[in-house]
């Protein structure tokens, strides 16, 4: 029996992906988990971060022709911090980034970093509004205390 290779293209595998992810875990992952970019970008050993081992073909090969990155390199760093991902120290001339729930094999995971990043807003949010009524209650019992 002759081994067939299939190709997984970007529809195809989003299937895979829970329902209603944003596009950028999406192109991230599709591009971390295919073989054929291995040399310039590629899992790590752990299977929880993913690395780039040579930035300048990831520049030209991935982010400019990648519309999810706004095909600029500054805008894909701010997007992998943006979403949770870590700096993991390395050697110089690569760059690794990792999370607990982008795991090779696993794309189902991915759900949890949205629902974090969004969770995380929403507090802030919440706290600068909790911190903006404190204020204005501090400010009425002043008022009430020069009487």
């Amino acid at each position: 029996m002759e081994a067939r290779v299939v190709s997984l293209s970007p529809n195809r595998m989003a299937n895979s992906f829970p329902r209603g992810l944003p596009s950028f875990y999406i192109r991230v992952y599709q591009i971390v988990d295919d073989p054929s970019l291995d040399p310039i970008i590629s899992w790590s050993k752990s299977n929880n971060s993913f690395i780039v081992w040579k930035l300048r073909e990831f520049y030209k090969e991935i982010v400019l022709k990648s519309a999810e990155f706004d095909r600029c390199f500054s805008r894909f760093f701010y997007n992998i911090h943006r979403h949770g991902f870590k700096r993991i120290k390395g050697p110089p001339g690569i760059l690794e980034f990792g999370h607990e729930n982008f795991v090779r094999g696993q794309p189902q995971l991915l759900r949890k970093m949205m629902v974090k990043t969004r969770l995380e807003k929403l507090e802030k949010k919440r706290a600068k509004s909790r911190a903006r009524k404190d204020r204005v209650n501090v400010e009425h019992l002043l008022e009430n205390l020069q009487i």
